[in-house]
């Protein structure tokens, strides 16, 4: 019964990033159907179990831009405020999910000081007007990528709305992952510490350079749950347990709906 939610959780969670494509494409008046947005969150999590630096992106820009004629330009300042969104939810869970645990984790102080940081820091650029590095190096315009992309959803309540509404789903749905595959491997924790520990894996994307960021999520997985007085051990083996569950998916529907996106007609 444990394995049937895991991998029903890992279903839903890939399919709460259809949501989100599906959000930011009706900003520019894109239509995306079902088979469109959920299609493309399969490939897209297929792609990056493939190849390095989330190249399921890639493939996701590629088609929208071929079947939409979706800017680049537009995909990657969207992203970049997805990130933005998602670091802000995960800081604020964060506070929420300490404060259940106060007499669990030895590093309580320091982890409330880092999703403090996260928090204040995304709230900052929420309230402060749109601005631009004036420098032309490779950092300054990621950074102003992110800014502008963060400015248009800031603007934007109702996507805003529904950016926060998926990405709470989102983490919600991980940290269910967590907590029933400690518990199928005999670990039980707290719904609360598992949300924790996801939370955490989160971040893994800023070093996302390995394909399905391999090695760097479980090292992240494993710190987190020795942390949190789980056993450093018994993470990693959670961290190959959510992986498989997320593989079936990812190596079942994904060939399926990167054939059949492959024969949609283009957008004239």
């Amino acid at each position: 019964m444990a394995a049937f939610w895991l991998i029903v959780s890992r279903f839903l969670f890939i399919a709460t990033n259809g949501l989100f494509l599906r959000a930011f494409a009706e900003k520019f008046s894109v239509r995306l159907s079902p088979k469109e947005w959920f299609g493309l969150a399969m490939v897209t999590t297929m792609g990056n179990y493939i190849t390095p630096f989330a190249g399921g992106m890639v493939a996701r820009a590629a088609y929208l831009k071929h079947r939409h004629t979706f800017p680049y330009a537009q995909f990657a300042t969207l992203l970049a405020s997805n990130y933005l969104v998602n670091f802000w939810v995960v800081g604020i869970l964060g506070l929420v999910s300490l404060l259940i645990l106060v007499d669990v984790t030895r590093f309580y102080w320091q982890l409330m000081l880092f999703f403090i940081a996260v928090v204040i820091s995304i709230s900052t650029l929420a309230l402060l007007p749109t601005i631009r590095l004036p420098w032309k190096h490779r950092l300054a315009k990621r950074l102003n990528t992110s800014l502008e992309g963060w400015a248009m959803v800031k603007n934007d309540r109702r996507l805003l709305a529904k950016l926060i509404a998926y990405t709470l789903a989102n983490i919600l749905l991980n940290g269910f992952s967590f907590w029933v595959a400690y518990r199928a491997l005999g670990f039980p924790i707290f719904f609360a510490e598992a949300v924790l520990i996801g939370l955490l894996t989160v971040f893994s994307i800023l070093v996302n350079v390995t394909p399905g960021n391999f090695g760097i999520q479980e090292a992240i997985i494993s710190l987190s749950s020795g942390v949190l007085g789980a056993g450093a051990g018994q993470g990693l083996l959670v961290a190959l347990l959510i992986r498989g569950a997320t593989l079936v998916w990812a190596f079942t529907l994904g060939p399926i709906f990167a054939f059949l996106l492959t024969r949609e007609p283009t957008t004239q």
